[in-house]
């Protein structure tokens, strides 16, 4: 069970990187610039990769590995740049239990890439725990399904963050092919120097050669090392157990990120979302015993 210290470690560093992006995109003056934000999270996560590189050996690479990686690189870096722009659209109230769909996402798209396919008991723990993120934030919706759609229309974030929910539950299955064919920690810092370069023309287009300028601040040498162990944590995780368990344990994230959302923003008082922390940790005993 090793596996669930690595994604509850993954979860509070992903928790910890977007609160951090989002208060440094509430610094920036230009809509372009989180475009700068996105490829910080990635650049600035290198030199912590490369370091944890030089303990392992490198594996034989085959064909697969490659492709898989061609595959991966857009899909990725379409949703850091959704994912980004739903931090800055919208509270973390109002996106952060969208990211927790992935799960119920990666139950048919992990069954159909990998032919995972959870137990009952695993299955019912995934879906709890999805429950658990929306009673969280269970304010904006428990009026009715109506008023939960006309959330998704209005709210840009929620949009954004639904996409990239999709989008996670294929790169996720991807990754998890990439790291049989290579090792975890090779795959995880050679997949983020891949898109580091891929991303780099991205926001050289968007914010010019003036505005890479930008990418030196000292807020985002924090982001980047609460992103490289979220990165090593979450490929050391998902190579020990099935895709669906270790992502929707990973989504109990959202728990770090209510806390967050009132320290640092103000936007939800902990003790009416006592409901929903226990039904998100009732799923994670089940996912675990599943």
């Amino acid at each position: 069970m090793i596996w669930v210290g690595y994604a509850l470690l993954s979860a509070f560093c992903l928790a910890t990187t977007d609160a951090l992006t989002k208060k440094s995109l509430g610094t920036l003056q230009r809509s372009g610039d989180l475009y700068l934000v996105a490829w910080g999270r990635l650049l600035y996560a290198v030199p912590l990769l490369l370091l944890a590189l030089v303990f392992i050996p490198a594996p034989r690479l085959d064909a697969t590995f490659w492709w898989t990686i061609v595959c991966l690189v857009p899909l990725e870096l379409t949703a850091l740049v959704l994912y980004v722009k739903a931090l800055q659209a919208s509270p973390l109230s109002l996106t952060l239990p969208f990211l927790s769909l992935t799960p119920v996402f990666l139950l048919l798209t992990s069954a159909v890439m990998l032919g995972e396919v959870p137990s009952l008991l695993g299955g019912v723990g995934v879906i709890c725990i999805v429950a658990g993120a929306f009673v969280l934030y269970a304010q904006a919706w428990r009026e009715g399904p109506r008023r939960l759609l006309a959330l998704i229309w209005n709210e840009r974030g929620s949009r954004y963050m639904i996409a990239t929910a999709f989008l996670y539950s294929i790169t996720s299955n991807l990754g998890k092919q990439a790291i049989l064919h290579s090792s975890p920690v090779f795959f995880g810092v050679v997949y983020v120097l891949i898109l580091t370069a891929a991303f780099f023309p991205v926001a050289l287009a968007v914010v010019g050669p003036r505005g890479l300028r930008g990418i030196w601040r000292r807020d985002f040498v924090a982001i980047g090392a609460f992103e490289a162990v979220m990165i090593l944590s979450h490929v050391l995780a998902i190579v020990q157990t099935n895709v669906a368990y270790m992502i929707a344990v990973k989504r109990t994230s959202t728990l770090f990120g209510l806390a967050y959302g009132k320290w640092w923003f103000g936007e939800l008082q902990m003790t009416q979302r006592l409901a929903g922390v226990v039904v998100m940790l009732v799923g994670v005993v089940l996912t675990v015993a599943g």
